[in-house]
């Protein structure tokens, strides 16, 4: 791991978003202390779709329903 200062990240960061996407992975350091690690990720995603989490909501009511009681509250 390499590490690189803040200035020459923010001035040639396409450069370096290419070589993280071949593989390398950088630590930023800003005034002498270190503010990130960037790493490129582990596996590579098959495609846009892919599982998402469902939430539940605890009411059942909807967007719609919400500005209905508001408007009957008025």
């Amino acid at each position: 791991m390499k590490y690189l200062k803040f200035t020459d990240f923010r001035n040639r960061s396409k450069e370096y978003f290419d070589k993280i996407e071949r593989g390398s992975s950088f630590i930023i350091i800003r005034k002498g202390k270190p503010i990130a690690k960037i790493t490129p990720f582990d596996e590579a995603l098959a495609g846009w779709k892919r599982e998402t989490v469902k939430v539940k909501l605890k009411s059942s009511k909807t967007s719609l329903d919400f500005l209905r009681d508001e408007r009957d509250e008025r």
